[in-house]
C-alpha cells in the first residue's frame, strides 16, 4: 500500500515546524487470508478499510483526536494505493513471527 498526496498533506499539517512530507522510503504490507480472486480481496478490504487507514494513521500520529474523524472508503481510495499481490516468497531460513 502507498500512501498519497492527501496523506503527506495531512501528515505535514501535523507536523508544521517540519519539511512537508511529499513520500516515504517504505509501503506498507497487509497479510490476509487466501482469497481465490482479487474481487474477493477488494471486497474484503472495503469491508475492512478503517482498520487499515487507522493503521496507517497511527503510525504516524498517535493522537486520534487529530485523525480524520469521518473516514470513509472513498476516503481510503483518495489516501492509498492499494496493490493486490497473491505472491509472498520467504527466503530466509528462520521461522517467520508475529509481533
Amino acid at each position: 500500500m502507498k500512501q498519497k498526496k492527501p496523506f503527506f498533506d495531512w501528515v505535514s499539517s501535523m507536523f508544521p515546524d517540519e519539511e512537508p512530507m511529499t513520500k516515504t522510503e517504505e509501503n506498507s504490507i497487509y497479510l490476509i487470508r487466501e482469497m481465490d480472486t482479487n474481487k474477493k480481496v477488494l471486497n474484503w478490504i472495503k469491508k475492512n478499510f478503517d482498520t487499515i487507514f487507522s493503521n496507517e494513521l497511527n503510525n504516524w500520529y498517535m493522537d486520534e483526536s487529530k485523525w480524520p474523524q469521518k473516514r470513509t472508503f472513498k476516503m481510503f481510495s483518495e489516501w492509498f494505493d492499494i496493490e493486490v499481490t497473491s505472491m509472498l516468497l520467504d527466503l530466509e531460513e528462520y521461522e517467520v513471527t508475529k509481533e
